[in-house]
């Protein structure tokens, strides 16, 4: 469309009165719509943190032969993506990113349509797009463009999107280029052939190990994100969210996730100046995701969020909570944090209460190891639990110690602040170890081997889980 069309076409929309649409009912800025989640998915991938990068390292580009750019076939220089400024482009909900989540037709949309430059007409309509939909606007934009969806009678919103089109889509934005070869699985007559060629010759897209670029296969979001943050020139500051800001924006991209510095780049505005070509973070600001202040848990792992700042803490400790770089909750030994976390992981789900959790791992303490009778510890001892523990779970023989260890663990492992004892029990005291855990003010003894015992003697009516001894019955002595 050349640049005289085009103000041709502005002038009559202001003319008409061509009417912007709005947003959906409920929902008054896009801002308002991305804080409802809306946007997002419901459903998100068990364990992320050891996933493959899905993308090669960007090499530099260094052509064989020079190029000469050629103009995009719609968009004009008018209206382009903003390569300037750093603002968040996308967003997670209820503290997680989905990253392996497909990306719909209208999300990508208004993902491009948040980036945009300039402005553009309302010059296509779609028996789909009535007006009242939150991606309205992004669709109509992207038509009128001629970026997605230029000649159809449907938006088909719903739609999920391939690779292929989201990067036809970006690079529609850009000049043309074909100083690269075309990836083997792009064969002449592919709707998106010029444009997947030149994201090559770009090099926002690299391919996968086999060297094929999968043009058909839906796009993730956490791949959507580094090839457009490639297309823009964004690079997330490795330093200083390692060092500024060493804190976990969302549960399931922790540090060690393969898209974690671009999704950093792409979910928080920042400020930024180049230092020697890169990128260098100089302040942020990160948006509040709403929660509430406190402990969170996700694929058998213990998290807290703190509303000062807006995040997952890392590599700090909160209480008597340490939580490690990826923001686990750990109890300095890594041989029982993976102890723990497989026993979390088996005994419980996220569909559970944090106390329906605490319940199933006090009975899987009390009835998955057997009594070893030992020297008992002088009264008041401490720091013996974590040996006891490892011993335990790595025998499957304890004592009375061992057994308050485990359950020890794993009441913390669920945000709870509990305190073991090394004391007595009974009306002749005898040598003890349990646990307490308080409740709104109230401690309440949890007694995971003296429960084990008494049941093994056919008294099943005896529960010492959340117990009060009111009457001093069995007269523990801290």
């Amino acid at each position: 469309m050349s640049k005289r069309i085009l103000a041709l076409a502005l002038i009559l929309a202001v003319l008409t009165g061509v009417a912007s649409p709005t947003l959906a009912a409920g929902y008054g800025t896009y801002e308002d719509w991305l804080a409802s989640g809306t946007y997002f998915f419901d459903h998100y991938l068990e364990d992320l943190e050891n996933e493959p990068s899905v993308e090669e390292p960007v090499a530099p580009v260094d052509p064989a032969e020079p190029w000469e750019p050629v103009e995009p076939p719609v968009v004009g220089e008018d209206i382009s993506l903003n390569t300037d400024d750093h603002a968040a482009y996308i967003s997670g909900s209820a503290g997680r990113f989905n990253p392996t989540g497909t990306v719909s037709r209208a999300e990508a949309a208004q993902m491009l349509y948040s980036l945009l430059d300039g402005t553009c007409p309302v010059l296509v309509s779609y028996t789909d797009v009535t007006g009242s939909e939150w991606y309205a606007n992004a669709a109509w934009t992207m038509g009128s463009l001629g970026v997605m969806r230029a000649n159809d009678a449907s938006f088909a919103p719903g739609e999920k999107i391939t690779r292929g089109e989201f990067i036809a889509a970006v690079a529609a934005f850009f000049p043309l280029r074909d100083d690269r070869p075309q990836f083997y699985d792009v064969k002449e007559g592919h709707p998106y052939y010029d444009a997947l060629r030149s994201a090559r010759s770009w090099g926002w897209v690299t391919g996968f190990a086999d060297g094929g670029c999968r043009p058909d296969q839906t796009i993730t979001r956490a791949e959507a994100v580094v090839i457009l943050n490639r297309a823009l020139g964004r690079t997330g500051d490795q330093t200083y969210l390692d060092n500024t800001y060493p804190l976990l924006t969302f549960l399931d991209v922790p540090a060690g996730h393969w898209a974690y510095y671009d999704i950093m780049e792409a979910a928080i505005t920042h400020e930024y100046s180049e230092v020697w070509g890169q990128e260098s973070w100089t302040s942020h600001v990160h948006k509040d995701s709403g929660l509430a202040q406190g402990f969170y848990s996700m694929n058998g792992w213990l998290y807290y969020y703190s509303s000062s700042v807006g995040a997952f803490v890392r590599n700090t400790t909160v209480g008597s909570f340490t939580f490690d770089g990826q923001g686990h909750y750990t109890t300095g030994n890594s041989e029982l944090d993976d102890k723990i976390h497989n026993i979390v992981l088996a005994k419980t789900n996220d569909t559970m209460t944090r106390e329906q959790k605490l319940r199933a791992l006090y009975v899987y303490t009390r009835d998955s190891f057997k009594y070893l009778r030992r020297a008992p510890y002088a009264f008041g001892a401490t720091g013996w639990w974590e040996q006891d523990a490892l011993n335990m779970l790595n025998t499957g023989y304890g004592n009375c110690y061992s057994y308050a260890s485990v359950f020890y663990y794993c009441a913390r492992w669920l945000g709870y602040d509990a305190k073991i004892y090394s004391g007595r029990v009974g009306h002749n005291p005898s040598p003890h170890g349990w646990v307490e855990i308080n409740f709104d003010g109230v401690n309440y003894i949890f007694d995971t081997e003296l429960e084990m015992a008494k049941h093994r003697q056919g008294l099943t009516y005896i529960n010492f889980y959340k117990f009060r001894d009111y009457n001093n019955t069995w007269n523990y002595v801290r």
